[in-house]
């Protein structure tokens, strides 16, 4: 999906055991977990938790993307 939303966002994938804490920092409780940034700050409303297919990822990114410009 990356190449899809290339140059409207970034998706960057963080090992949870590696980084405990970024985990605790942005207080994730459920994985995978989405969220979005902008400018280096959540976007409010923009936290997902658990496993979606594409289309639901769809469903739920192009809304944000359009009313946050989030890239």
């Amino acid at each position: 999906m990356k190449q899809e939303y290339e140059g409207r966002l970034k998706i960057v994938k963080i090992d949870h055991d590696a980084n405990p804490q970024i985990i605790e920092k942005y207080k994730v409780y459920g994985l995978p977990a989405l969220i979005l940034f902008k400018n280096g700050q959540e976007v409010p409303g923009s936290r997902r938790e658990g496993a979606i297919n594409k289309a639901k990822f769809k469903d739920y990114i192009e809304p944000l993307l359009e009313t946050s410009n989030v890239a």
